[in-house]
């Protein structure tokens, strides 16, 4: 402000006061809308308002003192506080008693202020501040700059308790808002007791994506020793992408560095690179791996889309020590490359596929690979297209097509180079026979038609008849032969029909039952193609080569449908029983072949209502029951004939779930911290959200376990038998225990188990996880705040191979 305003002030002054002696108190919106009948210009937006009960003013001093709920606001700053002086000549603004700070969105809170109007700063005795997430206080805070507090003897914490759980402590702090906080020494408090000394500290209170280094992972076990993982350095690429480049230390095993990537542009392209390369000192030698992972999915316009995903390492070696399962276990890599464009209502399919089997150091690949598959459409189609289907018969005359073209091709040569993945075939020079080849590839075309007439008889029984022929063109034959070709082509006819069943039930649970029988039946012939042996059959290209065939395939299906309750709740298929056969019309002597059943019970999941333990005060609510089954095995139609009715080949599997919800009660309820809360405006929807955040599971605790079990004389004398143990439980308000199992019911051996733990520390986390499989455990212990999880992280892990 300069003096050329101090005339318009005092006449500005002068109104005030007569303002002031009136009953309505003076306001800032009265200043601004006021006419000032003596000004010399139409006030401005931006200049200084202020208002108060009472005024005084000094014209020789050039100083204004306003008493009683005062207030000055000048563009987006504003103080409140009982008393206030502004001194005109050094455009400064001074408070006393309690004060209120607003600076844009930041509200900070004190006793005394001297404020600078020009340059916008000032300071604050014995200010306290919210911060993003975070609380901050101190004895004296001053704002050297536009977003930069100077903090002494303060403190910050993102607990929102009127009596934090913890806070940081230091004699020097800088907050620049929005970015950071440094400090110097800091002294780290948990419930007044100091746990930690850092003589420099830097926190981030960034929102959003921001470059800069994340928190490493420091740990030991006895294959690497110390190791301090995950030394990253993260960069966000404007809004399309993130990259992280890391580095992992290991004391006696080497070093890993690794770069990932993750990059988006919306409806137009997506993908994500994770490539690492390793120093592995192991006791003989070093070696030096590698990895490769990427995937891309791209949006070309008119429904095409261009897919990627590449997956190659160097050495399995790269994986025997990971964290992730996947890799671990991992016997083979593949990658892909495809193409797809809408086609004459259909999908034109062009891809490449590469595998690489890790255990046996073999390759197959598929290059190119492209396929087309008409769907099943009217025959008329061909020929007219009319606005609604034709009521005649030959409008159930469908034709289908399909087109496949492969190359394919393997080798186990450990030199190989790029003609053994592309095109040469080499006989391994090991096989005296000439018939072993170390790498083969083959090449062909297939085509497959359709003609196929669906009818219905007298509205119930229909019928499926069909003629389908194929034809391949292969590159060469097993006689030596190039550029050859063969066909096959065949015949079938079936039929089914639907029996329905009601029962309806008056009393009772139960409403009503619905069974459903569908009996059917099919017949198939191709004639005789057993000259067809002479062509390979590689990558969906393959003709028949079996001698004439005619058979006869029938079977029976059951299912059950029910409804039950007050307002006739309908269930899916409760239960199921399927039946299938086969007949074998050529063959002179025992036709019929393996008859199978498949028995499947899916009750689903029912309410079991509220149930109170005996002699206890707990009430487990809202109690869900969910059960599953199948049970499948097949007999021998002759041993049938025979009486004896022997079950081969038998697989039984059901899992059992329970859940429910437990009341829990908070014993020691906590204050929240409300002192900024008369300052700032209510934000129904962010109340809303934050409602509906801090909402509940509809389940907090839940039990499933499973079981499968297979032998071929029955299972009650099983080649396997597997147990798999899922619980998950809110144990109280704050802990949470997870817990699963795999268990070798046969060997008796525990295959895998994992448990976790967590416990909800208000503004910080606690997690604890333990899991082994096989000769293999690890564990991982983070501690995290809950407002900033990236900044303040602390966990450690440990890992050991018998």
């Amino acid at each position: 402000m300069t003096r050329r305003f101090i005339l318009p002030l005092l006449l500005l002054l002068s109104l005030a006061t007569l303002w002031g002696q009136s009953e309505t108190p003076l306001t800032i919106a009265d200043l601004a809308s006021a006419p000032d009948t003596l000004s010399l210009a139409p006030a401005k937006l931006d200049s200084l308002f202020y208002a108060a009960d009472s005024v005084a003013y000094n014209y020789s001093a050039e100083q204004i003192r306003l008493f009683g709920s005062s207030s000055v606001r000048y563009h987006n700053f504003d103080i409140s506080s009982d008393s206030l002086m502004l001194d005109l000549k050094t455009e400064k603004a001074y408070s006393y008693g309690n004060t209120v700070m607003k600076d844009g969105d930041q509200i900070l809170l004190g006793t005394t202020v001297a404020y600078d109007i020009d340059s916008q700063t000032g300071l604050l005795s014995r200010g306290v501040s919210r911060l993003e997430n975070g609380y901050y206080s101190g004895q004296e805070i001053r704002k050297t700059g536009d977003d930069i507090y100077d903090v002494d003897n303060g403190s910050y914490t993102t607990c929102d308790h009127a009596e934090p759980d913890f806070w940081f402590s230091s004699k020097q702090l800088r907050i620049y808002r929005g970015d950071k906080i440094v400090g110097k020494p800091v002294i780290a408090y948990v419930n007044h007791f100091p746990v930690f000394y850092f003589p420099f500290m830097t926190l981030s209170i960034k929102r959003g994506r921001r470059a800069g280094f994340l928190v490493p992972e420091p740990g030991y076990n006895n294959v690497d020793g110390k190791t301090l993982r995950n030394i990253a350095w993260y960069y966000p690429y404007k809004s399309y992408a993130d990259i992280i480049l890391s580095l992992d230390l290991m004391e006696k095993t080497g070093w890993e560095t690794r770069l990932t990537t993750d990059y988006i542009k919306r409806y137009l392209y997506s993908g994500s690179l994770d490539a690492s390369y390793r120093k592995n000192i192991g006791q003989y030698e070093t070696n030096y791996d590698w990895s490769l992972r990427a995937r891309h999915h791209h949006e070309l316009g008119e429904k095409s889309t261009f897919d990627v995903n590449l997956d190659f390492v160097s050495s399995k070696r790269i994986w025997e020590d990971s964290y992730n399962l996947d890799e671990s276990l991992a016997q083979k890599v593949t990658s892909t490359v495809s193409y797809r464009k809408p086609l004459l209502s259909s999908y034109l399919n062009v891809g490449a596929t590469y595998t690489e089997d890790l255990i046996n150091d073999r390759i197959s690949v598929s290059l190119p690979a492209v396929s087309f598959s008409a769907p099943t459409r009217p025959v008329y189609e061909l020929f007219y297209n009319p606005t609604r289907s034709p009521n005649a018969w030959w409008s159930n005359l469908n034709y289908s097509y399909s087109f496949r073209m492969d190359h394919t091709g393997t080798s186990r040569n450990p030199d190989r180079g790029w003609a053994d993945i592309f095109w040469n075939n080499e006989i391994d020079p090991a096989d005296t026979t000439n018939t072993n080849y170390l790498t083969q590839h083959f090449a062909g075309i297939k085509h497959r038609l359709g003609l196929s007439y669906n009818w219905k008889f007298r509205g119930w029984l229909n019928f499926q008849n069909g003629l389908n022929y194929s034809e391949s063109w292969f590159d060469r034959d097993r006689k030596g032969d190039n550029w050859v070709r063969g066909n096959d082509y065949g015949a079938y006819a079936n039929a089914n029909f639907n029996i329905y069943g009601i029962r309806n039930f008056r009393q009772g649970w139960l409403r009503s039952l619905r069974h459903i029988m569908t009996p059917s039946a099919g017949l198939n012939y191709s004639p005789d193609f057993s000259d067809n042996s002479r062509f390979y059959s590689f990558g969906g290209i393959g003709l028949n080569s079996s001698g004439k065939t005619a058979s006869l395939s029938y079977g029976l299906n059951h299912k059950w449908q029910l409804k039950y309750g007050k307002d006739n709740k309908k269930t899916g298929d409760i239960l199921t029983f399927n039946s299938r056969g086969s007949v074998n019309l050529m063959q002179k002597e025992k036709k019929l072949g393996l008859v199978s059943h498949t028995l499947n019970f899916s009750p689903g999941t029912f309410g079991l209502g509220n149930f109170r333990l005996p002699g206890s005060a707990l009430n487990l609510k809202s109690l869900n029951l969910g059960y599953s089954s199948q049970f499948s095995f097949s007999q021998d139609p002759y041993e049938l004939r025979d009486g004896k009715w022997k079950m081969n080949n038998q697989y039984f599997s059901h899992s059992i779930s329970l859940s429910g919800t437990a009341p829990y009660t908070r014993y020691f309820s906590r204050e929240k911290n409300k002192i900024f809360s008369p300052y700032e405006h209510s934000d129904s929807l962010r109340s809303g959200a934050t409602q509906t955040s801090g909402s509940s599971s509809s389940e907090n605790w839940k039990l499933t376990l499973s079981q499968d079990i297979s032998g071929e004389k029955g299972i009650f004398e099983p080649s396997s038998s597997n147990l798999r143990l899922n619980a998950s439980l809110k144990v109280t308000d704050n802990w949470y225990v997870t817990y699963g199992n795999y268990y070798n019911l046969k060997e008796k051996d525990l295959i895998s188990q994992s448990v976790n733990l967590s416990r909800d520390l208000h503004c910080w986390k606690l997690e604890v996880s333990y899991s082994t499989r096989n000769e293999y455990w690890e564990y991982r212990i983070a501690l995290f705040n809950t407002s900033l999880p990236d900044a303040l992280r602390f966990q450690t892990r440990d890992s050991k191979n018998y």
